[in-house]
């Protein structure tokens, strides 16, 4: 069966903000409106049983109390309750208050046998009973003792009045202590709350549209803002400026990407440096390897051995441009082996020295190594002397007129650092951050080095990196630069 391959409509975060928003509001009516119709009742019912069980408890524990008179009147207005004393001998009211204008109590009144028969259950029941039946069954005084048979419900849909009787000894006598509720008033109540209710919702739906369309403007716009800035971005156009305004997240995202537009632009600067510095470098070893072989072709006199090496060390010039492009590469990529093992820092870079005084003999520039007793640390020696070779090398190319390069080595507690001072003329501090990227030229000015290839510093970076070495550089204008890595001394 062939899939379908329909493609989800692309919706705006606007819409999607919207949309969580109204859909939000409408939950919350929904359970709103079930709470009102399913719950209102029942809580109102709850309501009135506690409010009896308060006014019961209140009458028995001042029943004694000359003010009782007084407390029943005053509990059966808080609590809008119909309340009767009744002594259980005869059955005749000795007190009561009544606040409800259909109080079933006043009703019934005359009817003994419904007192005698509460009287009954509530001695069943602890000296407590208390029922909810429908207000009609009073009204109609078809209230009697076939209830208690079973032909009347216990609770009906349509209850509406709560009896709940309690038996007080005072003073060698019993009372009947009836308190009459009535829940009808909730039906009126009901209808008022629903109506204002449904005004409230209506409202509470125009201010939640209106604020969801302003939160989704407000969310969405730097959002939309910065997606354009961005489509600009991917067009090339490293210029592009993001709005860093709106909530910290999308500030937050605006400021990253226009720190990653101009690292984007510094980037493609570097690039087409490199690819010009390179592509110098490559033709000047080329220019001259084709030049001495035609004239040599040409003029056959002419192969000597003077000129044959003019070949070779260019060939070995060019040959060091692609190792040094391939040491790059493969130490940014990670696939670069490192051997580490324990190493002596200061043979090897004596070596080093020495192997450079034999290279210069013919020149005027002088080496010096600076160090007090010997240090060893853990590293890739082969790398490590790849390192002191493109900072000597970088030094000697920019060094000043008296031509010397000093390498000195300070010991700080259990740490070695390794210098490389020259004494041209320094680097600006602006540009100290940017000299370990590929190519990079402080003078923008292309010019050939005596040693090395112009790749060095980014591979002494990255070597460094590697074995987690803190390493810069400090410098100043007219009086020249010191470069310098630090490692851990072991044993």
């Amino acid at each position: 069966m062939k899939k379908s391959t329909r493609k989800a409509p692309n919706l705006s975060i606007r819409f999607h903000i919207l949309s969580t928003m109204i859909f939000l509001a409408v939950i919350m009516l929904v359970i709103l409106w079930a709470f009102q119709g399913i719950f209102s009742d029942w809580i109102f019912k709850v309501t009135k049983e506690r409010d009896i069980d308060r006014a019961s408890n209140l009458i028995h524990d001042n029943f004694d109390s000359p003010e009782i008179s007084s407390l029943i009147s005053q509990v059966s207005i808080e609590y809008n309750l119909c309340i009767k004393v009744f002594d259980t001998a005869t059955y005749t009211e000795v007190n009561g208050k009544d606040v409800l204008n259909d109080c079933i109590l006043c009703k019934i009144s005359q009817s003994d046998s419904l007192f005698k028969l509460w009287y009954e259950e509530a001695q069943k029941n602890d000296g407590e009973y208390t029922v909810v039946l429908p207000r009609d069954h009073f009204r109609d005084f078809t209230y009697n003792e076939d209830i208690f048979e079973g032909d009347v419900p216990e609770q009906e849909e349509s209850e509406n009045c709560i009896i709940s009787t309690r038996i007080i000894a005072s003073k060698g006598t019993e009372y009947l202590l009836v308190l009459n509720a009535s829940v009808e008033p909730m039906q009126s109540t009901t209808r008022a709350i629903r109506l204002i209710l449904l005004c409230a919702s209506l409202f509470f739906v125009i201010i939640s549209v209106a604020i969801s369309f302003f939160l989704a403007k407000r969310l969405s716009g730097p959002i939309e803002k910065i997606t354009a800035s961005a489509k600009e971005l991917q067009a090339g156009d490293y210029q592009v400026h993001f709005e860093e305004r709106g909530p910290n997240e999308v500030k937050e995202l605006a400021k990253t990407l226009n720190t990653t537009a101009t690292e984007l632009d510094n980037a493609a600067m570097l690039q087409k440096e490199l690819i010009a510095n390179i592509s110098h470098d490559l033709r000047t070893p080329l220019t001259m390897i084709s030049g001495y072989s035609e004239f040599m072709r040409d003029f056959p006199s002419e192969i000597t051995a003077e000129n044959m090496q003019i070949i070779i060390d260019e060939t070995a010039r060019l040959n060091s441009l692609v190792n040094d492009l391939l040491d790059v590469s493969k130490l940014q990529s990670g696939t670069q082996s490192f051997k580490i093992t324990r190493m002596s820092l200061t043979k090897a870079i004596s070596e080093t020295v020495k192997r450079y005084d034999k290279l210069n003999s013919h020149t005027e520039y002088k080496i010096r190594f600076e160090h007090e007793g010997e240090v060893f640390v853990m590293a890739d020696e082969t790398r490590l002397l790849q390192v002191v070779y493109n900072l000597v090398n970088n030094a000697i190319n920019y060094t000043g007129q008296d031509k010397t390069v000093t390498i000195r080595q300070d010991v700080l507690d259990n740490v070695v650092r390794i210098s490389v001072i020259d004494t041209g003329e320094g680097i600006s501090e602006k540009d100290l951050p940017l000299i370990w990227d590929r190519y990079y030229k402080v003078d923008k000015v292309h010019k050939r080095a005596i040693l090395g290839t112009g790749l060095g510093l980014s591979i002494v970076k990255n070597i460094l990196l590697i074995h987690n070495s803190r390493f810069g550089v400090s410098s100043e204008l007219g009086k020249g630069s010191t470069f310098w890595f630090e490692f851990k001394i072991v044993d």
